[in-house]
């Protein structure tokens, strides 16, 4: 069988590590004017920044309570200006009134076409800090990043472990069907794949009553991270949610058994949970269109 794209504890390796301590770079000036998105960050130097350092994205608004615009910019080291991946991605907020800086502390945010959201999420009334970035793998993940500035304290409130949302693990099980659980549901899933099952069938993973043929990592399931995570005012009181979609995979990255659509909401210290979750079930899949029907034994 071909190998899955990357297992979840592959993908916390390959994503890098978001840390949830803020760096308060609060004491460093500005003595000049802001950075424009695509130029090189005019503070880097002063921020102990590589020289290489860009402006990614840049939004305004008040992000750290005081009633007054602060700018925030998305910043990443690239080799080139035109260039459209990043590495070593951060938020970096400069105060509207001092001009001074803060940070947070990102560990190795890279992606391609970053970009940078600004609304509250926690209903505090303040700005958040939200940033995708696609990692450009097969997989179509995204990187989701959130961060609070309140009191120029930076607080990254949604990272790597929350971009996984529901984290569904199961297997194919007799009867074209994959049964597992979610990490944060309180019931099974159960779904039928009976729709794909003269793929399933050519790739010897069942026979023609159903049985499972295969074994081990070859009947494994599981969900991708967030594919697409948009912030939304489910309720249209100033404070947002995420609605986002993952995919669930089986017997290699192009299988698809199922989509997981969800709504989350902020719960306080750092906590997000589930407002609503749905997932698919396919009718009608065309024959050798979604999967590569070769297992390599």
């Amino acid at each position: 069988m071909n190998k899955k794209w990357m297992k979840p504890a592959a993908f916390l390796v390959l994503a890098g590590v978001v840390g949830v301590a803020g760096l308060n770079l609060a004491g460093t000036k500005a003595a000049h004017a802001a950075s424009e998105k695509g130029k090189l960050f005019a503070a880097a130097d002063e921020l102990k920044l590589d020289k290489n350092t860009y402006v990614i994205d840049v939004k305004s608004a008040d992000v750290n309570g005081d009633k007054l615009e602060d700018t925030v910019f998305l910043v990443g080291q690239k080799e080139k200006a035109d260039d459209i991946y990043a590495s070593n991605m951060n938020i970096v907020v400069q105060d509207g009134k001092s001009k001074t800086y803060s940070a947070t502390d990102i560990k190795e945010l890279g992606g391609y076409e970053g970009e940078l959201t600004l609304v509250d999420f926690t209903g505090d009334h303040v700005a958040d800090a939200f940033v995708k970035t696609a990692t450009g793998g097969s997989g179509g993940i995204y990187h989701h990043v959130i961060a609070t500035f309140a009191n120029n304290k930076p607080t990254v409130i949604f990272g790597e472990k929350e971009n996984e949302g529901i984290r569904y693990e199961g297997k194919f099980v007799n009867g074209f069907k994959v049964e597992g659980k979610g990490a944060q549901l309180d019931k099974p899933l159960s779904i039928d794949v009976s729709a794909n099952q003269d793929d399933y069938m050519a790739a010897k993973l069942y026979d023609k009553a159903g049985k499972v043929q295969a074994d081990g990592e070859d009947v494994t399931v599981y969900s991708y991270p967030f594919g697409s995570l948009t912030p939304i005012d489910m309720d249209g009181n100033g404070t947002y949610e995420l609605a986002g979609q993952q995919r669930i995979v089986g017997m290699n990255n192009t299988d698809t058994v199922s989509r997981i659509n969800s709504v989350w909401g902020y719960q306080g210290a750092g906590k997000w949970n589930p407002w609503e979750v749905e997932y698919s079930t396919f009718l009608v899949k065309h024959p050798g269109e979604a999967i590569n029907t070769t297992i390599e034994k």
